[in-house]
């Protein structure tokens, strides 16, 4: 069962404006989808990290993965929702969704809702690209959890180039696996805050 609602002043310390982070894969291009789906088999330690990365929370707390109906209808999420997480779905259309699964119009809709959310562990945008676009232009997206794919798969679904708008994370050790003759490697980036003018 959800955790009731709550006023800004009961939540924990940064729930009201918490900050977020972008989960992705990509390939040599900065392809993520073709078909809606991903272009690349399935990668097991790429799948391994996303659960773990996504599903661990603090004692008492529940991440949230916030996506785009897309990416809610794709191969990979099947319209169902991703377990011992709270789903968020952005739309601007009617969508029926199953019990505890959010809708919201935008970004700021869906981090408004789950900044009432006494429960609350850590936020991660999971795609799909008009949603990482908007998100990477978000003040409070805070990293991206990167897994680069050493290929090109003629993706017809992109996103922007993550090395202009980022930076590695020294703390965060990077990680090279091979899979399917696939070379890849789970990275996590920090997001450049942007430049004044």
């Amino acid at each position: 069962m959800d955790a009731p609602l709550t006023s800004p002043a009961d939540l924990p310390h940064g729930a009201a404006d918490a900050e977020f982070d972008l989960v992705l894969a990509v390939d040599a291009q900065w392809g993520i989808g073709k078909d809606n789906a991903l272009p690349w088999p399935k990668l097991s330690a790429d799948l391994q990290h996303f659960q773990r990365l996504t599903s661990t929370a603090p004692p008492g707390r529940r991440n949230a993965v916030v996506m785009g109906r897309r990416t809610w209808e794709s191969k990979e999420v099947g319209g169902r929702p991703l377990p011992r997480r709270c789903n968020v779905v952005l739309t601007s259309r009617s969508l029926v969704v199953p019990d505890g699964v959010l809708v919201a119009s935008s970004l700021e809709d869906a981090l408004t809702q789950l900044g009432r959310r006494a429960e609350l562990g850590h936020i991660f945008v999971i795609g799909g690209a008009e949603i990482y676009r908007l998100a990477l232009a978000h003040p409070r997206c805070r990293a991206v959890y990167l897994t680069r794919v050493a290929a090109t798969f003629g993706a017809d679904t992109f996103v922007p180039d993550l090395d202009a708008l980022c930076e590695p994370d020294p703390s965060w050790p990077a990680r090279t696996h091979r899979e399917h003759d696939l070379e890849f490697r789970i990275e996590k980036l920090l997001v450049r805050p942007p430049r004044r003018t």
